[in-house]
Formats: structure tokens, C-alpha cells, sequence
């Protein structure tokens, strides 16, 4: 029932019902957390979520309730109904290739762990960047998001417990890995590469929208270099799992590492994981990922032959 009812559409066009679909839905899942938030907080948590105090554990519980709801609900949904509605009958979904070689996803897992000092290097090199001075006040609500961003994910990260370990796991790492991935990766990219015929301008500008809608100039480069990164996993392999395990491996680190932190097993924050000082560590890491990504894109071509 209704599949593949927008089928007929151009790719502008469908990149337009994507669109509205996701604001609709963020909206729609913004108002849903409210609501059932109401019962615990009272009439004025929209205030409470506006101006958070981040010393409040209740408060921060109720806004990874609202995280949670926009990620599923605004992200995740919209893009399955869009798939849904957007794809003919006669056309088989292929997110989920059966005949992948479960050695990509083991690479794509390695490829994250080490890429953090290339990763690194990109966010210390956006920290350099600045706009125009006829932009500065531009640039000072930028960095204004920026350090809010900076509160509410310390705020999420500081926990010592295994509930809250666990929670981060779910709410971090693995609802973002499936909800970016299929949403960036296997709608947006596919969209360009279907409409582009050319991968890597496919993979350049659903990069770049994942990179500028998280509306934090400063990581800016860090995102849109891991956004290339998974994007050419998922369109060199035709699945979504190389690019959901990497995107998890990457944003597991970091929660694991916050855990860490704040139980004083280790001195680095997540902030800091992986920045160095060291040229050769991140040309090392650089040509390791490289030849990783190399390899990953023989055997991708190899299995896509064979097949």
C-alpha cells in the first residue's frame, strides 16, 4: 500500500519530498518528547530544555529522551517512509546486501579505529578556520552553537554508571549509526549517485550536507572528512553495514572514552581523542586508512564481477 507512489518523481524533486518529509518529522518528534515529557516535568519543559542546567541529572535525562525521540523519529522514520513511498514496486530494497563480504565490515571497523589522528589533525586544522569579517556575527553565533554543542555532549558523556554506559551505547553510537547511515548514506548518496551517475560528486555533497547539518562550524572538517569516508564504504560496497559499523566504532570510541574519563581510567577526554602532536602518528594513520579504503574498494569490485 502506497509503495513506490512518488517513484515517477525527478531526483530534484525527490530530494524535495526528503526534505520536507525530515523537517516534518523533526518537528513531529520534537512535539511527541514534549508530550511525553509534560507528565515528569510539568507544563514548563520547554523551558527547562531551552535553558538546560547541566548540573541537573533529571534535566539531562530529559533531553536524551528528546534526543532519542528526534534521532528515531526525525531521521530514522522519515527516511524509511521515504525509501518506501519513493521506490517501485519493481525495485528490490539493497541496503542490506546478503552477499557482502563480512571482511569489508571487519575493515570499515579497523579503517575508524585507526583514522582518529587524521580525524584529529581535521578538527585542529578547522580550529584555524574563520569567516570574513563582514560575517563576524555569523561567526559568533557559530561559536556560540559550538560551545552549547560542547555542553550537551560533555552532559551526555558524564556518567559512571553501566545503566548509563549502556544508554550512551544506544542513544550515541548505535540509533545514530542506523539513522545517519540510512539517511545520509542510503537515500541521500544514493539519490546524487543514481541522478549524477558519478560517486564521488555523489559522495562530496551528501557529505557535505551531513557535515553542515549538524550546525557546528568548528567540526565541520572532522565531519565531512568521516562523511566521505562512509560514503565511499557504502556506495564502493552496495550495503549499509561497512558504513554503520564504522559510523558506530566512531562514536562508540568516543562514549567509551568519556566513560573512561570519568571513571579516571584515563587522562584523555573525548574532546581529545585523537589529537596528537606527532606529524608521523597521523601520516601513518592517513596511509593505513589509505590503504584500508584501497583494499576495501578491490574487494568491493572483485565481489561486484563476480556477482
Amino acid at each position: 500500500m502506497l509503495r513506490g507512489i512518488y517513484s515517477h518523481l525527478t531526483y530534484f524533486n525527490k530530494i524535495i519530498l526528503l526534505t520536507t518529509l525530515v523537517l516534518s518529522f523533526l518537528l513531529f518528534s520534537s512535539l511527541i518528547s514534549i508530550l511525553v515529557l509534560v507528565p515528569f516535568y510539568g507544563s514548563d519543559v520547554i523551558g527547562l530544555l531551552s535553558n538546560p542546567d547541566f548540573n541537573d541529572a533529571s534535566v539531562i535525562t530529559a533531553m536524551k529522551v528528546m534526543q532519542v525521540f528526534n534521532m528515531a523519529g526525525g531521521l530514522l522514520l522519515p527516511a524509511l517512509i521515504f525509501m518506501w513511498l519513493s521506490t517501485a514496486r519493481t525495485e528490490r530494497f539493497t541496503w542490506f546486501s546478503a552477499s557482502l563480504n563480512p571482511i569489508i565490515v571487519l575493515l570499515a571497523v579497523a579503517l575508524m579505529a585507526l583514522i582518529q589522528p587524521v580525524i584529529g589533525w581535521a578538527g585542529d586544522l578547522n580550529s584555524y578556520l574563520s569567516l570574513p569579517q563582514v560575517f563576524s556575527s555569523l561567526e559568533q553565533w557559530m561559536q556560540r552553537a559550538e560551545e552549547q554543542g560542547a555542553l550537551i555532549t560533555n552532559a551526555f558523556l558524564s556518567t559512571t554508571t553501566t545503566v548509563g554506559l549502556l544508554v550512551n551505547i544506544f542513544m550515541i553510537a548505535l540509533l545514530p549509526a542506523f539513522a545517519e547511515e540510512i539517511l545520509f548514506r542510503g537515500v541521500l548518496a544514493k539519490i546524487f549517485y543514481k541522478w549524477t551517475k558519478n560517486i564521488h560528486f555523489a559522495v562530496i555533497i551528501s557529505s557535505f550536507i551531513f557535515a553542515a547539518i549538524h550546525l557546528q562550524f568548528y567540526g565541520f572538517l572532522p565531519r565531512y572528512l568521516l562523511g566521505m569516508v562512509l560514503g565511499y564504504l557504502f556506495l564502493w560496497s552496495g550495503s549499509l553495514w561497512p558504513s554503520i559499523a564504522a559510523h558506530f566504532t566512531n562514536n562508540f570510541l568516543s562514549v567509551i572514552i568519556g566513560y573512561f574519563y570519568q571513571k579516571g581510567l584515563v587522562k584523555t577526554t573525548p574532546e581529545d581523542f585523537g589529537m596528537n602532536n606527532s606529524a608521523w602518528i597521523t601520516a601513518i594513520s592517513f596511509i593505513s586508512v589509505s590503504g584500508i579504503l584501497f583494499y576495501i574498494y578491490r574487494l568491493s569490485l572483485a565481489q561486484r564481477t563476480k556477482s
